[in-house]
């Protein structure tokens, strides 16, 4: 994922971006702390007129039909200050509550599209396992084909453009998906371990058949003495006698 503040990657498992120090606190004291409850299309600015919202419900419901597992929302308002799509939105993501998708579609798995009319900016927020299926390129893509519609003004063909296209895209990833899980793996190579001791030896296997009987011990050697030759006892001033 990337920070929201300064578009840093950060890792999941950390608190705190590393250049910034935005956290979840951070988002807390702008936006508040407890948590919100809001629709599919949360038309905060009242842009959107109903045939508009109409159309881009029926595109929803398009979308959840094809993908059950996902939350696709929107959220349109007119901010204060500049910069603040993607805060607002990490915000949305840790503490809305989208009506009539608590469990089947949680927010891990959410799409979500913010839209500040106030400084024209509009931006994606997605749930940890969204991450995952949109690349920054395809999203990228995805926001600038309804970038002609936002120009012009046309907020609700613009949304239902982009969440068409959105749609597409999961639909090649999901062929990607389902393509490599059917490809065959690769064969392992199985590399010897150095470190491996060399194989301890089995016991010897019993012999099979008749017992052979024992060999008679041999006889035992006898040795003879052998002769010593004496010699005469010597005197006492050493002569022999």
């Amino acid at each position: 994922m990337k920070c929201p503040k300064c578009s840093r990657p950060v890792d999941h498992e950390a608190d705190t971006c590393y250049s910034c120090g935005f956290s979840i606190v951070d988002a807390r004291e702008i936006f508040g702390a407890n948590g919100v409850q809001m629709s599919r299309v949360q038309d905060a600015a009242h842009c959107l007129r109903k045939r508009d919202r109409d159309e881009l419900e029926d595109t929803l419901d398009s979308l959840q039909a094809r993908f059950p597992q996902v939350l696709f929302c929107t959220y349109l308002d007119a901010l204060n200050q500049p910069d603040q799509v993607t805060q607002l939105g990490f915000w949305l993501v840790n503490h809305a509550t989208v009506k009539g998708a608590e469990f089947a579609r949680p927010n891990e798995n959410a799409f979500l599209v913010i839209l500040d009319l106030n400084h024209k900016q509009i931006g994606f927020s997605l749930g940890y396992f969204a991450e995952f299926l949109l690349t920054e390129e395809d999203a990228y893509r995805v926001l600038q084909a309804a970038r002609p519609y936002l120009v012009n003004g046309d907020h609700g063909r613009a949304l239902c453009v982009l969440f068409k296209k959105l749609g597409r895209v999961l639909s090649k990833r999901a062929r990607q998906l389902k393509k490599r899980r059917y490809e065959p793996r690769p064969a392992t190579v199985e590399v010897p371990n150095l470190l491996e001791l060399p194989p301890h030896p089995g016991p010897v296997p019993e012999a099979t058949g008749p017992v052979p009987e024992p060999s008679p011990a041999p006889e035992p050697v006898q040795h003879r003495p052998t002769p010593s030759t004496e010699l005469p006892p010597l005197l006492p001033n050493g002569a022999l006698r």
